[in-house]
């Protein structure tokens, strides 16, 4: 990979797949302030020129960032050749496409900036636009909250197949997957012999933080915590592996997105490249020759016959395609087809996810009286861990503080506490002791 910085406003990295595949993904962050207009239309010619070098040398494209500009005002302006929006027009002559409007029939309503002046209205001003063939290998483009730091900003998001981006088939990917192995530490069987012991593993976690001298480490800066967390981390994990009783598990398991087990996943799928294909004709406005009309025919059967399928075939088409009103026509029935089919998509899934529910309901009430562990294995999806309480710590309600350390009276107080800490008393349970 090769990856450009250009005024710390622009960042473009070029990526290279297998079978010949390459993209450039372009990142950018544009001058809010209009009245730096020299620097905004530097940058607009540093992005054109950007882009075409990438299409010369064959390469897909995907542009995305803040670009403080409004492109739904460009396309209501009765005049919009203003200098604000030639970056639209650029993406427009690449023949980029913004990624919001194909996959959201309520684009006009998806907003990605809120002013803090209740006064001003929402807009988008963050965009990601993509070529026509990486549309191609898209699953999705949505606006997302920004949860993990405040911002007036939302989130862009396109998701994409990996498998048709990379040329990596999904087999190959699991084969590899199958061999990732992971470390199972097995605390049970600590104490059970002289070399594995908790006392052994404190001792020695001890000396190598002495000689790694952490606790002389200084601290002046938030980064320095950062590095000294890494450092104990890596301490503890080296001591754990050497000192705990632990195994090598291969991970075997390999998860598949649930969407792929719906048909209509795929049919729709193929309606939403259809709507790119045929936009892209409308755009370039060329005449229509023979092979195009054909080719538009076969799609044509081919979605009449998936209508069928759906049992709506009120929404088929039977246009000729000889001339270019007959394409307008087909886009405008093709985003109906895609209306019903994202309808009928989550119908489905919803009743998927349902009975995924229901099932491991079945498995876990099947396993509640005979095997309680396996019940709570299969609800937390993690192998159970053992505690060991030596001590108890209790402070009463007016305020005597004691400190228990007899074996059946820490079980007794251990107990207790846990039948009562919802706030009822639940079925009392016998705690084993070591």
């Amino acid at each position: 990979h090769k990856a450009v910085g250009h005024k710390g406003r622009i960042l473009y990295l070029d990526l290279y797949f297998s079978d010949k595949r390459k993209l450039r993904l372009i990142q950018v962050y544009l001058n809010a302030n209009q009245k730096e207009r020299p620097q905004i239309e530097a940058l607009y010619k540093y992005i054109d020129d950007t882009i075409s070098n990438a299409q010369s040398r064959d390469m897909e494209v995907i542009i995305m960032g803040n670009f403080n500009i409004n492109y739904r005002k460009y396309l209501m302006a009765f005049i919009n050749n203003k200098w604000q929006f030639f970056l639209f027009r650029t993406l427009e002559s690449r023949r980029l496409l913004d990624t919001i409007p194909i996959f959201n029939d309520n684009d006009e309503e998806m907003y990605t900036y809120t002013p803090a002046d209740p006064n001003r209205q929402e807009s988008r001003l963050d965009y990601i636009w993509a070529s026509l063939s990486m549309l191609e290998k898209s699953v999705n483009s949505t606006v997302i909250e920004n949860d993990h730091f405040d911002t007036d900003h939302k989130t862009i998001t396109l998701s994409l197949d990996t498998v048709q981006m990379t040329g990596v088939s999904l087999n190959a990917t699991n084969q590899k997957k199958k061999h990732i192995k992971r470390t199972v530490f097995q605390y049970d069987e600590m104490d059970k012999d002289d070399e594995y012991t908790w006392e052994n593993f404190s001792t020695h976690l001890d000396l190598e933080i002495e000689n790694a001298l952490m606790k002389d480490f200084s601290i002046v800066k938030p980064r320095h915590i950062n590095t000294l967390w890494d450092m104990f981390r890596q301490t503890l994990m080296r001591v754990a592996k050497s000192r705990i009783v632990n195994k090598q598990v291969t991970r075997n398991k390999v998860k598949t997105t649930p969407e792929k087990k719906l048909s209509v996943y795929f049919d729709l799928r193929y309606i939403i490249n259809r709507i790119l294909e045929t936009r892209s004709i409308l755009n370039a406005s060329a005449s229509i020759t023979y092979s195009v009309s054909a080719k538009w025919s076969k799609f044509q059967r081919l979605i009449n016959t998936t209508l069928d399928k759906y049992e709506c075939s009120d929404l088929s088409s039977s246009f000729t395609f000889l001339i270019l009103d007959d394409f307008k026509l087909f886009l405008k029935n093709l985003c109906k087809i895609r209306k019903y089919l994202r309808l009928l998509f989550k119908l489905e899934f919803n009743i998927m996810v349902q009975e995924q529910i229901v099932s491991n309901i079945k498995k876990r009430c099947t396993n509640f009286k005979d095997n309680q562990d396996s019940m709570i294995r299969s609800i937390t999806e993690e192998e159970m861990v053992h505690i060991s309480i030596k001590k108890i710590y209790k402070k009463d309600a007016h305020g005597n503080e004691s400190l228990i350390t007899g074996k059946s009276a820490v079980l007794q107080e251990t107990n207790h506490h846990f039948q009562t800490i919802t706030g009822s008393i639940n079925r009392k349970k016998p705690l084993q002791g070591r």
